[in-house]
């Protein structure tokens, strides 16, 4: 049955968004908590496995089988509901669904629908397309939560394609000069990108870190093919070594090599801010930025938009400016994700 057909079964319910030691959403009898948890035995839906969307006293979770396979690997003794991408199910007086933010692996949009009201959680939203991930589509909602990390004019990234020719060029010219490059990125999410960039385009190997060797396991695990080897084992830390490799870590520390290493980051505040001590900064980013995020607000058309992380003033401006129903929604406990 379609969602649109909701209201004919069963009560209809208008929802509610609360921000009360996390983000909120209620019904007439339901309360779930979006990227958060409280006190009591309520249902976690989780976005995507960044740290800073796992709260500590996790109980029932729903989420990707991705998402949760990556969770595992640092969390565990919670009870677990799947909901892959365009499933459906049912919780109390609401019917949940999810759709690809196209962040990180397993990452998700969440359409919670009353029958009365169809409210978007975007999570960590990126609308464009990467070399690992399509980039996520617009749902139609009456009410909409949306992040604004990148929510202000000033940031507009480059076309990622210029980002990769960039990221490869700095590579070559590092392995010529008899140097390793090296690359300071989040472990899940943008080092897989990395990876299957330099596997693409350059006949080089790629060595990893244990945590970033762990997450890529669960990206091969559901059909993503990545090359690498990881540092930890024999033949990794022998061709690092030798060097003509790239390494890629989420903490800055140097294997043992005979040669020199050069570092770079990538993120999408490399846009606007130097990095000081290393080689060089790419302003790589698994969120969507500014015209990406007005975008995705158009093609949605809600009546009702709340707006969390980063830029929430600016954004909250530019959007009224729009004619949209614009809201801060800011919760102290939730934090900015910075990749």
């Amino acid at each position: 049955m379609p969602i649109e057909d909701l209201s004919k079964t069963r009560r209809l319910s208008r929802i509610t968004v609360l921000r009360r030691g996390g983000l909120i959403v209620k019904t007439l009898e339901t309360e779930l908590w979006l990227d958060s948890a409280g006190s009591s035995e309520g249902l976690t839906l989780i976005s995507h496995a960044h740290s800073d969307h796992i709260p500590r006293n996790l109980r029932k979770v729903i989420s990707t089988p991705e998402t949760a396979c990556i969770l595992k690997i640092f969390r565990d003794g919670f009870d677990w509901i799947s909901l892959r991408f365009g499933e459906r199910i049912e919780f109390g007086d609401v019917r949940i669904s999810a759709e690809p933010s196209g962040h990180v692996l397993g990452s998700s949009q969440f359409l919670i629908d009353s029958g009365d009201e169809r409210l978007v959680y975007t999570g960590d939203l990126n609308v464009y397309d990467s070399i690992v991930l399509k980039g996520a589509k617009s749902i139609d909602a009456d009410k909409l939560v949306i992040e604004a990390t990148y929510g202000s004019p000033n940031y507009i990234f480059p076309r990622r394609e210029e980002i990769y020719a960039k990221i490869i060029d700095w590579i070559i010219r590092t392995i010529k000069s008899g140097e390793i490059p090296a690359f300071k990125v989040y472990a899940l999410g943008k080092a897989q990108e990395i990876m299957k960039l330099v596997n693409t385009y350059l006949k080089i190997p790629v060595i990893t870190s244990w945590t970033v060797s762990k997450i890529a396991e669960k990206y091969v695990d559901h059909g993503i093919k990545l090359s690498y080897l990881p540092i930890y084992t024999d033949e990794g830390l022998e061709v690092f070594s030798q060097g003509e490799c790239v390494y890629i870590a989420s903490k800055r520390r140097n294997p043992p090599s005979k040669k020199k290493i050069r570092w770079a980051v990538a993120t999408g505040w490399a846009l606007r801010y130097r990095y000081s001590g290393f080689d060089e900064a790419f302003p790589l980013s698994g969120h969507s930025d500014y015209p990406g995020l007005i975008r995705y607000v158009e093609e949605s058309k809600p009546r009702e938009i709340y707006v969390i992380h980063g830029f929430v003033k600016s954004f909250v401006k530019q959007l009224r400016r729009r004619g949209f129903n614009a809201l801060e929604l800011r919760e102290s406990q939730m934090r900015i994700d910075k990749c």
